[in-house]
C-alpha cells in the first residue's frame, strides 16, 4: 500500500508516494487521505528608480523618487553595484516583507553611466559608454553596435538597433552586473566575464 501525501512550497506543489504494510484499517484511511500544506506566499518584487537621500546609511537607503516620494529600505543583506552616496541617481529591486521594505538588488546609476574600455583579444582597446539619457555607443567593438540601454530585474540591457535591410540587425544582450566600483566595471553572460576599466 501507498501513502500520499502532498507538499506546498513556493507555490509548487510535490505529490509524494511512501511505500508502506498494509496492517488494518487505519492505514487503509491514511492512505486515502491527502494531508494539504498550506502554501507560503512569496513576496512581490519591485523596481523603483530614484536619488539616494542624504538620510541613507550603510545598512538603510533612502530613496527619493521622480514623485518625490521618500522610501525607506534596507539594504544590509542586498546586493549593492556602486557605492551608496548622496545625490547619485539609484536603481533598487525591493519586496515589503511583514511592512519593511527589504531591497535585494540596488545599482548605482550614476556610477555605471560611463566610458568603460578593455582591451579585446589581440591587444587593441574597445570601449562600451553608457550615459545618463539612456543612450549606448560602442567603440572598435567589431560586431557589437549598441545604441541604447535599460535596466530589468537588475540586468543590464544593451540593445542594437534594427538596420534596414538587415534581417539580422536588431537584438538585445542581457548581462548581470557582477562588480561595480568607481573604476571597474565587470558584466556576466552564460559563463563568461567581461571586464572594463574606467575611461574617464
Amino acid at each position: 500500500m501507498k501513502k500520499s501525501y502532498v507538499m506546498a512550497g513556493m507555490g509548487t506543489f510535490l505529490l509524494l508516494s511512501v511505500a508502506c504494510e498494509n496492517t488494518g484499517t487505519q492505514q487503509q484511511e491514511e492512505a486515502d487521505t491527502l494531508v494539504v500544506m498550506p502554501v507560503t506566499e512569496v513576496a512581490q518584487m519591485t523596481e523603483v528608480r530614484g536619488t539616494v537621500g542624504d538620510g541613507s546609511s550603510m545598512n538603510m537607503l533612502e530613496l527619493v523618487t521622480a514623485d518625490y516620494d521618500t522610501l525607506d529600505i534596507e539594504i544590509a543583506n542586498s546586493l549593492v553595484a556602486g557605492s551608496i552616496a548622496a545625490g547619485n541617481d539609484i536603481d533598487v529591486i525591493y519586496s515589503n516583507v511583514e511592512g519593511t521594505l527589504v531591497s535585494s538588488i540596488a545599482i548605482n546609476l550614476t556610477a555605471l553611466q560611463h566610458l568603460w574600455t578593455q582591451r579585446n583579444a589581440q591587444g587593441n582597446l574597445q570601449s562600451l559608454e553608457i550615459n545618463a539619457e539612456g543612450q549606448a555607443a560602442t567603440y572598435n567593438m567589431a560586431g557589437l553596435d549598441y545604441d541604447h540601454w535599460t535596466l530589468k530585474d537588475g540586468q543590464l540591457l544593451l540593445h542594437a538597433p534594427q538596420k534596414a535591410g538587415v534581417e539580422s540587425s536588431g537584438y538585445t544582450d542581457t548581462f548581470d552586473i557582477l562588480m561595480l566600483t568607481a573604476d571597474t566595471l565587470v558584466l556576466g553572460a552564460s559563463d563568461s566575464q567581461t571586464i572594463f576599466w574606467r575611461e574617464n
